[in-house]
């Protein structure tokens, strides 16, 4: 498979020169009018069924819950991991550090206030520097539905999810009759970039077996204006499930994945040469147990990460040592969750429920990979967190119009902080004043919603308010230092309560939703990057005093709101003609420093044009970024810290499909025509790599084209 997905990459390698762009463009602009004007070829396939381009985003569905098909065709060119995939949708934004890997944020925000799941599991990273959010270790295509909840309106999917949750999903239903399906997706693009995916399932109304295998690949990527940004990546997955399905209401599952990859990072001095995972997990399903109890479910699985960084891999080592320096953290995240579906009446569901958590950190690092190979160093522990939660959720049909949606969760956490020392930098350490101390906390969280359908089905006006406790994270206790210790160990929990409203409507030619958000956090868990502290005593230097002083970055507990407005509409001009908008803003304030919230990202407009019938389909993208001056420079979160203002800008992309049979479809796009330079305002500040040109931020690709065939039966 590497051989054939080389070979894209040398066909793909030689249409990345920016000459070939006019010939691209026509070409789309011509598949655009041999669209309209070849009806009688449209009508030889009419029994075709042509999956329209995703230009904008997916679709509000229903109150602040958006349902997405990962394999439907999209533009921007198609994800190649979780975050990617996210950013199409309103209120999403990424933090970019390189060609892969970035780090998702809803409404401004990051970390582990947006919970990832994979078919219900939890998904930790293992570096202290968020290199690999838990949205790396996801090929999004290989998935089923992608579905996101946005603020804390359940309380179902674990703790702490004051942004929301996105839920990575697999298909699980029993099958009517024998089947086979197969499904595959080859990718090339500008910079050398080639994906691919094979997907093959049997299954039969007793058994059914799933596997698939992924692989991805890209060189470094240039800027709109030429500038070749560190950004290169290969990685790749395999995963495989079984399912016993004895009876209409019985599922029995066992699934097992491995994940491999590398990847170069722009936004500093090391990059990821290892990021290894192995993923076990099995489960059981029974329904329709009674009158009353509708359905028990049970869960457990496990996950580890192996994650190596190091500086001499994928760039030559640099600084004033030059010394190969490497470190090997890992994470084993162990889970289970048991929930009990029940039916008090026709119109009341009631799902009651158990989960728990447990997850532990090592790291091991050498100075000099030369002279110490990290691999023959023992690991040492930093710290192991135990989380379990119970949590009722019930939904209540009031009437025809009226509907109630409400929940309540009880979390107990307990962390011990296993560090012997602190390590304040690659060469410095320091006493760990928690050595050995250990946290007990019970937090709680809930939710009430109130939906009035104003027609039958056509209209609904939706209002809730949900209160989130969250307990610091890794990034937040462990790899970082507050103002007066080295030690994070007693920052408090986050609370945030938040209101949200919103309509949603769905007409004959008109559709879409329009939702608003306000929240006041207490004691939000600020990262405030620069931070100038005297030199702690005993601490050393390679075996030398410290200086006077050091810079850092540490965490503190502020009080702060953020507030928002997210739209999407789409408009049916004509039987193949459609329009489609979307717009996303949010603001936020600092009370505590009376400034500005830090990494909220600027007002952002998606304007799309689509022409489609059922064999042909053409669509223009208009893309609005506004500058953002609202900025706290060096303060932010565990993925980043604002740099300054950003300029706007505005991105042109272009796409085209071809439904060639019910079994292929073809599509083939250019991203950014018009090659504009610009980064997203969130991005991470670039460092200097060798052999490239030193950058303000991690610029945003530049003119990209790119070709997509997927092939199913």
């Amino acid at each position: 498979m590497m051989k054939d997905l080389n070979s894209w990459r040398g066909l793909t390698a030689r249409y990345s020169n920016n000459s070939y762009a006019p010939v691209i463009t026509h070409s789309l602009l011509g598949l655009a009018i041999a669209a309209s004007m070849n009806q009688a070829a449209i009508a030889a396939h009419s029994d075709s069924e042509l999956e329209q381009v995703v230009v904008t985003g997916a679709v509000t569905q229903s109150p602040l819950n958006v349902v997405t098909d990962p394999r439907q065709p999209r533009q921007p060119l198609p994800a190649n991991d979780g975050a990617d995939y996210l950013k199409t949708i309103p209120g999403f934004s990424v933090i970019r550090k390189g060609g892969t890997d970035g780090d998702p944020v809803l409404r401004g925000m990051a970390g582990s206030r947006l919970s990832v799941l994979v078919d219900g599991e939890v998904i930790l990273g293992g570096c202290n520097n968020r290199m690999d959010p838990p949205t790396a270790y996801i090929f999004p295509e290989s998935m089923d539905v992608i579905q996101v909840i946005k603020g804390p309106q359940t309380v179902k999917h674990g703790p702490g999810n004051s942004a929301g949750v996105v839920l990575f999903e697999r298909e699980q239903e029993r099958p009517g009759r024998e089947q086979w399906e197969f499904y595959s997706s080859l990718l090339a693009a500008s910079a050398g970039r080639s994906d691919g995916l094979f997907d093959a399932r049997y299954s039969s109304p007793g058994f059914s077996v799933r596997g698939s295998l992924s692989a991805a690949s890209a060189d470094d990527y240039r800027d709109g204006d030429g500038v070749t940004v560190h950004s290169r990546y290969e990685r790749w997955q395999g995963q495989t499930s079984l399912a016993w399905t004895p009876d209409e209401d019985t599922r029995l599952a066992l699934s097992a994945s491995r994940s491999d990859g590398e990847a170069a990072y722009a936004d500093r001095g090391v990059d990821g040469s290892r990021f290894a995972r192995e993923h076990y997990s099995a489960s059981g399903r029974w329904d329709n147990l009674g009158d009353t109890l509708q359905s028990i479910e049970v869960q457990g699985y496990f996950n580890y990460v192996d994650h190596v960084m190091d500086n001499y891999n994928l760039r030559e080592p640099g600084g004033p040592m030059g010394n190969p320096v490497a470190m090997n953290p890992d994470r084993e995240t162990r889970g289970g969750i048991a929930e009990l579906t029940l039916t008090p009446s026709a119109a009341t569901e009631l799902v009651l429920g158990v989960d728990t958590q447990f997850n532990a950190h090592t790291s091991r690092n050498t100075m000099n990979q030369q002279m110490v190979d990290y691999r023959q160093l023992s690991r040492s522990a930093d710290a192991e967190f135990l989380q379990s939660g119970l949590y009722s959720e019930l939904s209540w049909n009031q009437n025809d119009a009226h509907r109630w949606i409400g929940g309540a969760r009880l979390d107990h956490w307990q962390v011990e902080d296993q560090r012997s020392m602190v390590m304040l930098s690659m060469m410095a350490s320091a006493p760990n004043p928690s050595r050995g101390l250990e946290r007990d906390e019970v937090l709680k969280s809930g939710f009430l919603r109130h939906e009035v359908e104003l027609t039958s089905g056509g209209s609904t006006l939706f209002a809730g308010v949900g209160h989130s406790e969250r307990f610091p994270d890794y990034w937040e206790m462990i790899a970082r230092e507050t103002a007066d210790s080295v030690s994070a160990f007693d920052v408090e929990a986050e609370k945030t309560t938040q209101l949200d409203i919103g309509w949603l409507y769905n007409g004959h030619r008109l559709s879409g939703s329009i939702s608003a958000f306000y929240n006041a956090i207490d004691d939000y868990l600020l990262i405030q990057s620069g931070y100038e502290k005297p030199a702690m005593a005993g601490g050393n230097m390679m075996g030398m005093p410290m200086a006077m002083t050091r810079s850092t970055s540490i965490v503190r507990n502020i009080d702060a709101r953020t507030w928002g407005l997210e739209l999407d509409a789409q408009y049916r001009l004509h039987d193949h003609w459609q329009t489609e908008f979307t717009l996303a803003s949010v603001r936020g304030a600092n009370e505590t420093d009376t400034t500005t919230l830090a990494q909220l990202p600027p007002l952002e407009a998606r304007l799309a044009l689509r022409y489609s019938s059922d064999t042909w389909s053409a669509g223009l993208l208009v893309r609005g970024i506004a500058s953002q001056k609202r900025v706290d420079v060096g303060k932010g979160n565990i993925a980043g810290q604002d740099i300054g203002p950003t300029n706007g800008a505005r991105v042109l992309s272009l796409n085209g499909s071809w439904q060639a049979s019910r079994k292929l479809q073809l599509t083939a796009g250019v991203d950014n025509l018009l090659d504009e330079t610009y980064a997203e305002h969130i991005s991470r500040a670039g460092v200097s790599v060798a052999g490239f040109t030193q950058l303000q931020r991690v610029n945003e690709p530049g003119r990209t084209l790119w070709m997509n065939g997927i092939y199913r039966f």
